[in-house]
């Protein structure tokens, strides 16, 4: 059987890692309350501040003159530009490595479980599969050799439903992964969270170190 093993949520502390560099770059006033993510929709959580820029236009200029240009715009007027960090920006450009390699493990020592299940059960095949773009994947690849991770076997996905593709069974709480299983023979199994209460899979647990029981048991 092969078994996918989401990162975000099941390996990797994404949330507290969002929370944690959000504040850092954008801090709160006295009377605001600290960045707090309950689940993936991330614009309902993240607020970026904006910024006022001033900038002046510049056209080409092949015959440029330092001393000329200095005597030429010493009376240009800046324009303001009001310009707003994107959620985007921040995660997949700004704060990639940051967020996604520098993350910490959703519980202690959560990759050593991981580890252990791959050696316990050899007669099954895991695959770490994950939905990344960009630069998130080296930083990906970073989070799971610095966490030791020994998977074998890493695939990355464009879509949610993509994740179906590669598995017979997979380990998640994302509510679009596990929501695009709709017509899949696959078995899917839960990391019980909050924001997931209302899908409901065959089987539910509250973290991965549990599922050493589901597979000694089906």
């Amino acid at each position: 059987m092969i078994i996918g093993i989401s990162i975000d949520g099941v390996l990797r502390n994404l949330f507290g890692k969002m929370e944690e560099s959000h504040m850092k770059y954008f801090p709160k006033d006295e009377n605001e309350e600290d960045t707090k993510i309950l689940d993936y929709d991330f614009e309902k959580w993240l607020i970026f501040p904006e910024e006022e820029v001033k900038q002046g236009e510049m056209e080409f200029n092949p015959e440029f003159s330092e001393e000329k240009f200095i005597e030429e715009n010493s009376d240009t007027i800046l324009t303001k530009k009001i310009e707003q960090v994107t959620i985007e920006e921040f995660l997949y450009e700004k704060c990639t490595l940051e967020v996604f390699g520098y993350a910490n493990e959703v519980s202690k020592n959560i990759m050593e479980v991981l580890n252990g299940l791959i050696l316990e059960f050899p007669q099954h095949e895991f695959i770490i599969i994950s939905r990344e773009i960009g630069l998130c994947v080296p930083s990906t690849l970073f989070f799971l050799s610095k966490t030791s991770c020994m998977c074998q076997n890493i695939k990355f996905v464009k879509g949610f439903e993509d994740h179906w593709d590669y598995v017979d069974m997979m380990v998640t709480d994302h509510p679009k992964i596990i929501n695009s299983k709709k017509f899949k023979p696959q078995v899917c199994v839960k990391i019980k969270k909050d924001f997931n209460k209302e899908f409901k899979t065959k089987f539910e647990i509250e973290s991965l170190k549990e599922f050493g029981e589901i597979l000694k048991n089906n």
